[in-house]
């Protein structure tokens, strides 16, 4: 396989609006990411993953794009983007961006054209957006389907000028992009291109699996299979990489829910045109009690099923073996925090923390880490529905109500499952807004920043020890590129696994759980040497969110 710049890379997702306010104007900014490039550099992180940085209205914080060719006012400038790509280029350090391709924003000029009947060039951006005609039942306008966006609610939003509806399958201040549009496409290319110009290394590319739609538009409720994963979206994707991806030798990632052995391949594998690595979702859910009829789907929180978080791992480290490279991470902007998510926030917080590190960050692939998580940030701390921001809250909240649940419980499913949890500022001490900015935050600070900040774990015991010497190990030895034996899948209570490198064998032994568990001895330890722990090893028993790692010289 073909040696590539991000082989040996590690990524760093940095969600844009929350990472750091040089301006004091309680938003993060770029030039709060360039004030912190040694901290990222001190940190052994080589990809920087920037969200949508683009003019927004911020309906969805960035992912409704007003203007491709613009950075947000929130965010800074083309300038100081530029400067960003510079100063990390002296670090050694590669950008990548989200790229946002589904959608765009309402107020887009190619949306306020396809909507406005007097506009000159009114028939050519219609067409790059998806419309329908009122269904006519009984003499009364209905949607078109009964279809149902990812955001809960309709996916069709009506326009009176017009009599017809247009599709979104996220926020209806989102519209869906007609990509069977050739000049559309044409505009998007166009566009990328001028931001690899710009300097960018590369891209995720969101929503990628959506940019297909059933023209039929049969009835379905919630209908997504007729708005994800079409067959000829990967037509798509191949053009792009082929006349963009491959040829400016990006760094591109997909994301595809779902996806079988042979489309994983087909999106990412060693032979794709289509992107370099895939992001799936499989481990990210794997605690859903679906008797919870209150607040359903992800919103219903139940017990972790470990097995199937463990057997995905070691799914997909099999499909890429020899095949390409695959991801691992525990989460991203979209996801609650890890540690409150599949660890303990209270009496095991720190254990629990380098315990998922530890046993996620040793295992072959391209390792994904996202801001905060190096010092175990936790999920929100909110006791009002005023403080949450994300769009997509407010109509599950109320989604909740109406299905019965009352306002306890609705809250608490927010505070667990949200991805506003994912979206708090980081925290970088304990000041009045953990360090983030001087004035109040456009999302509030968690207020365990008094003691979960970066400040206070600058010790060689700390989480954010353990990050750096797991991602200095992943360098050193190669360990993207290793393979995996991994050890009694089913069992509910630990992780076992070993990594194999040229020079190194490493055991991996954790307690998943907050009991006292016996271990079976799986793999013996007589030829192997303790190297990392989170606590003193007991003699055949691992105490709550125990982990090890042990290594031996290979002959």
């Amino acid at each position: 396989m073909q040696q590539k710049w991000w082989h040996d890379a590690t990524i760093y997702q940095i969600y844009l609006r929350s990472f750091f306010d040089a301006n004091n104007d309680g938003i993060g900014d770029i030039k709060g990411v360039i004030s912190k490039l040694d901290y990222l550099e001190d940190l052994g992180v080589e990809v920087l993953w920037i969200s949508p940085h683009y003019d927004s209205p911020m309906d969805d914080n960035g992912y409704d794009v007003r203007d491709f060719y613009k950075v947000s006012e929130d965010y800074g400038t083309i300038e100081d983007f530029k400067t960003l790509r510079s100063e990390a280029r002296k670090r050694n350090m590669k950008i990548i961006t989200d790229l946002v391709l589904n959608h765009t924003s309402d107020e887009h000029p190619w949306f306020k054209a396809a909507k406005d009947p007097s506009h000159p060039e009114h028939e050519k951006y219609k067409d790059f957006y998806i419309w329908q005609p009122p269904k006519m039942v009984n003499g009364a306008r209905e949607k078109p389907t009964q279809w149902k966006s990812w955001f809960g609610g309709a996916v069709w939003e009506y326009v009176e000028a017009l009599d017809e509806y247009y599709l979104h399958i996220f926020s209806k201040k989102m519209p869906d992009l007609n990509w069977r549009n050739k000049t559309m496409r044409d505009e998007l290319k166009a566009m990328i291109q001028w931001w690899v110009d710009l300097g960018v290394d590369g891209f995720r590319v969101d929503a990628s699996n959506h940019l297909e739609k059933n023209w039929s538009f049969p009835e379905g409720d919630p209908g997504q299979e007729n708005f994800s994963s079409l067959p000829k979206h990967h037509e798509y994707l191949q053009e792009l990489g082929e006349e963009l991806f491959l040829p400016n030798d990006l760094l591109t990632i997909g994301e595809a829910g779902g996806a079988s052995r042979e489309e994983a391949l087909q999106y990412a594998g060693k032979d794709s045109k289509e992107f370099s690595l895939l992001i799936q979702f499989e481990h990210c859910w794997a605690d859903t009690d679906d008797s919870n009829h209150l607040t359903p789907g992800k919103w219903a929180k139940g017990t972790v099923d470990w097995p199937a978080i463990k057997k995905s791992f070691a799914k997909w480290i099999k499909t890429y073996e020899n095949e390409g490279f695959h991801t691992i991470y525990w989460h991203n902007h979209d996801q609650p925090r890890v540690v409150s998510h599949y660890g303990n926030d209270g009496q095991y917080w720190e254990k629990s923390a380098k315990m998922l590190a530890m046993s996620l960050y040793m295992l072959p692939g391209i390792p994904i880490i996202y801001y905060g998580e190096e010092i175990g940030m936790t999920n929100v701390d909110y006791e009002h529905l005023e403080q949450f921001r994300d769009v997509e809250v407010f109509t599950e909240y109320q989604n909740f109500i109406n299905n019965g649940a009352s306002h306890e419980t609705a809250m608490q499913a927010l505070k667990d499952r949200s991805r506003d949890n994912a979206r708090t500022p980081m925290q970088w001490d304990d000041t009045t807004y953990g360090g983030f900015s001087s004035k109040q935050p456009w999302i509030d600070v968690n207020q365990n920043k008094d003691t979960i900040n970066v400040k206070a774990q600058q010790t060689s015991h700390s989480i954010l020890s353990t990050y750096k010497t797991l991602i200095k190990t992943r360098k050193k030895n190669d360990i993207n590129r290793a393979r995996a034996t991994f050890h009694d899948l089913d069992d509910p209570e630990t992780f076992v696994y070993e990594t194999h490198t040229e020079n190194n064998d490493y055991l991996i032994i954790a307690n998943l759980t907050e009991n006292t568990v016996t271990y079976r001895n799986q793999v013996p330890l007589d030829d192997y040497e303790l190297w990392m722990a989170n606590s003193e090893p007991k003699q055949d028993a691992l105490e709550p969110f125990d982990a090890f790692i042990y290594y031996k010289k290979r002959p």
